[in-house]
Parts: C-alpha cells; sequence; structure tokens
C-alpha cells in the first residue's frame, strides 16, 4: 500500500513533536522540573516550529520544507542523551539527600555586594548616556547611537557587566519585599532598548524569569506564558518604535511621502507584522536554506569566531564577521532573513557530523553545570545557569556562541565570584584577628 504524498512529508514533524513530547515527560520525572537545559531549549523550538506550520504557505509565506525538521529531531536526540544520563544522576542523588538546594534568596552580604556593583555601573552608564545626549549627531533610538552607548569599547563591555548583575535583580524582584530591585532591572532595561539589540535584552530576562521559576516566585500558568510573550513583544515593539518613529519618522516620512500620523499608523501595522517575522525568522530561514540545498558553504569560523578574533588581535590578522551574509526570503509581507536558529546554524557551518559533536558536547556541560548548581546552590553558578538556560531558550532564533558574549560573560562573572571570595575572605581575617 502506497503512503499518502501529504502524510509523508509531514512525517518529520509528526516525529519531531513526538520526540519533544516524550523527552520533556522524561526530563520532568528524572529532573522533578519542566526546567532544564533539553526543556528550555527544546519547547520554545517547539513552539516556534508550531507556529512556522501555521503560517507555511499563508500570509505571504513560501511553504515550508518540513525535511529540515530531521536536523531538529536529530539535535534534540543527541542533545537528550547527556541531560538523561546526568537527569538519572540527578535523580539517585535526591533520592538519597531530597532536600538538595535549589536557587534561592542569597545571603544578604552577596546581595550589598551585588547592589554596590550594579549602582557603580548603572551610575557610569548615566553619565555615558547624559554626555551622548549633549553630544552625539545621532538620533535617540537610532542603530548609531546605540552602537555609542553600549555597543563598543568601555562600555560595551560594561553592557555585558550590566546583564549579569540584571539577572538576579529581575530573578528576585517583588512588589511585596524588594521593590527598589526593580529599579536595578529598569535601567538594565532602558539601556537595552537604548541599545537596540533585541537578543541581548530577551536573554537576560528569559534567564530572569527561568530563575524565578526555580526559586518559586513564579508557578506555570497559563497567564505566565501569555505574560512574558505580551512582555516580549512590548520590548520588541519599543525599540523598533525609537528606530523607526522617534529617530527616522522624518525620513520616513519623506521617503513614502506622508503624513506624521500616516507614517505612525504605517510603523505600527511593520511592527506586528515584523514580531511574527522575527518569531519564525530562525526556523523558517533554516527551512528555506535546505529547501535550496544550504547556500553557504560550511565555515567553522562562523561558529568559533569569538577564540578565533582573541587570537587575531595578537596576530593581526583580520577578524571574522559571525554575520551570515545570505538573505533569504521567507514571507512576501516582510524583508529576507539571515538567520537560521541555533541547530541550523550548527549545520549549516559546521557540517551534520560537526553539529551533532557540538550538541552532544555542549549538552554534557550544560547538564553536568545544572547538576552541580542544583546540588550546591551556589549563587554566582546559578547566575551562570540562569544565563545558560536563556541563551538556549532563544535557540529558536539564532546561536550566540559566534559573539563575543560568550566569552565575556563567564570571564567577567569569574571577575565578580573572585572579588566576593576575596573581600569575605578579608573580613573573615579581620574578625580573627
Amino acid at each position: 500500500m502506497e503512503m499518502n504524498p501529504l502524510f509523508a512529508e509531514k512525517i518529520p514533524a509528526i516525529v519531531f513533536f513526538a520526540e519533544v513530547l516524550l523527552f520533556a515527560l522524561v526530563e520532568k520525572k528524572l529532573w522533578r522540573t519542566l526546567f532544564t537545559p533539553f526543556n528550555c531549549l527544546a519547547l520554545p523550538y517547539a513552539f516556534v516550529v508550531g507556529l512556522c506550520l501555521c503560517v507555511s504557505g499563508r500570509m505571504g509565506y513560501a511553504y515550508f520544507d518540513y525535511s529540515s525538521l530531521w536536523v531538529y529531531a536529530a539535535g534534540l536526540l543527541l542533545f537528550f542523551l547527556p541531560s538523561f544520563f546526568f537527569g538519572l544522576l540527578s535523580a539517585a542523588t535526591e533520592k538519597a539527600a531530597p532536600r538538595s538546594p535549589v536557587w534561592r534568596v542569597p545571603a544578604s552580604d552577596i546581595l550589598s555586594f551585588w547592589e554596590r556593583v550594579t549602582q557603580v555601573v548603572l551610575v557610569l552608564f548615566l553619565f555615558w548616556l547624559a554626555y551622548l545626549l549633549l553630544s552625539s549627531p545621532f538620533p535617540v533610538g537610532s542603530d548609531d547611537f546605540g552602537t555609542e552607548l553600549a555597543g563598543k569599547g568601555l562600555f560595551g563591555h560594561l553592557f555585558t557587566l550590566l546583564m549579569i548583575l540584571s539577572i538576579p535583580w529581575m530573578a528576585l524582584f517583588d512588589f511585596k519585599e524588594n521593590r527598589r530591585y526593580g529599579i536595578y532591572a529598569a535601567g538594565f532595561l532602558m539601556i537595552a532598548v537604548l541599545y537596540q539589540v533585541k537578543g541581548w535584552l530577551l536573554i537576560p530576562v528569559f534567564s530572569a524569569v527561568i530563575l524565578r521559576f526555580f526559586s518559586g516566585k513564579m508557578r506555570i500558568r497559563l497567564r505566565v506564558f501569555v505574560l512574558v510573550l505580551v512582555a516580549g513583544f512590548f520590548f520588541f515593539a519599543l525599540t523598533y518604535w525609537l528606530n523607526m518613529f522617534v529617530a527616522g519618522s522624518q525620513e520616513g516620512m519623506a521617503r513614502y511621502g506622508l503624513s506624521r500620523g500616516e507614517y505612525a499608523l504605517s510603523t505600527i501595522e511593520y511592527i506586528q507584522k515584523h514580531f511574527v517575522t522575527y518569531l519564525t525568522a530562525g526556523v523558517y530561514g533554516f527551512s528555506q536554506d535546505m529547501a535550496r540545498g544550504i547556500v553557504e558553504g560550511t565555515d567553522p569560523s562562523m561558529i568559533f569566531a569569538p577564540f578565533i578574533n582573541i587570537a587575531h588581535v595578537f596576530t593581526g590578522d583580520p577578524m571574522v564577521v559571525p554575520l551570515n551574509k545570505h538573505y533569504l526570503p521567507i514571507t512576501e509581507l516582510d524583508n529576507p532573513v539571515n538567520v537560521r536558529s541555533l541547530m541550523g546554524t550548527l549545520y549549516v557551518f559546521l557540517g551534520g557530523w560537526g553539529a551533532a559533536a557540538f550538541m552532544l558536547v555542549s549538552s554534557f556541560l550544560a547538564n553536568m553545570l545544572f547538576l552541580i548548581a542544583r546540588q550546591r546552590g551556589d549563587f554566582f553558578l546559578w547566575v551562570f545557569m540562569g544565563w545558560l538556560l536563556g541563551l538556549l531558550a532563544m535557540g529558536w532564533f539564532d546561536t550566540y556562541v559566534q559573539t563575543l558574549n560568550f566569552v565575556t560573560f563567564p570571564l567577567f562573572l569569574l571577575f565578580l565570584a573572585a572579588v566576593w571570595q576575596y573581600g569575605k575572605l578579608r573580613r573573615e581575617s579581620r574578625l580573627g584577628a
């Protein structure tokens, strides 16, 4: 009996969703939480894949290439294997010691240290912002202004530090006891919105949300999911509104011959359409890449760019620009995209075997750290773990390992931990004397 061609085409989607559901249930059983490295990667992927299949061939979208889902199915299987191993260790460990520490409110002395550093960094940014408002030739909300503010030099590194500092404040904030933490979180969000880079705004927010679940400040509810989606859309819309309308209204009105009110309405319509494009861009972009037989050539330097570029600082060789130069159309209603999702990007630039090795190694390291974090409950390790889970949660869009932040974030966090430990030893020695 010959299989129905339409059904055969959809087999990769059936396998993918069945795999995500099965492995998610196993993860919940072993780790006793939904918020594991595998689930933080797989569940947002499944949501976005479902959205892509809903718009396939509709709303001006090209038809989705189902064969691209075989790459995701294989990648998630490989990522699950180390998780299963460490999950078994976790289940055995917690059975013997069921009160293993998890993310909790850290000691007051750690928070005092964290708060002082946060205040210094925010004050530096406020002075820098005031200086740019008075001296910069670029309008607020433009990409050029954002680059001057937090995209290069000293303040580019300080923004990475601010991302680290903001995660605990967003994770611990509440309106009853810790209202001032909201001031620090708002300071980060203001700088991030003006910086005009959506990923580095969303990843710390996702990291904090995940830690809030671990701390018990949030529980899995439909309204929580809706709230996170609405908040994500709000910040997404705000960055584009600043860029397109606040900074670019005069140019846009002149280009399209529109009044200010007409241009405002067209900007709102564009943001709404572009939000759907943003959500689908990585998964759909890789789908169209697969449909064309992969338009890029294998190039590992695109994945390991930060390490190569650090070496090139000393050798004087040209820097690797880890941006995909190939833009592919996914919908007639918006611009082409150059992102391919995390697993898609790995597959494109490392090839099948290289991507497989990357998924296995990264899963081994992530789940090993996750197990250690659950057992030790260390503040600094949980901040790093939250950031890592946030990176995985953005895997539906792109891979961030080829950015310098992937290197500087853990290094800056280690520096903060070392400063804290040094201060702690000094205090203990004075008390001992």
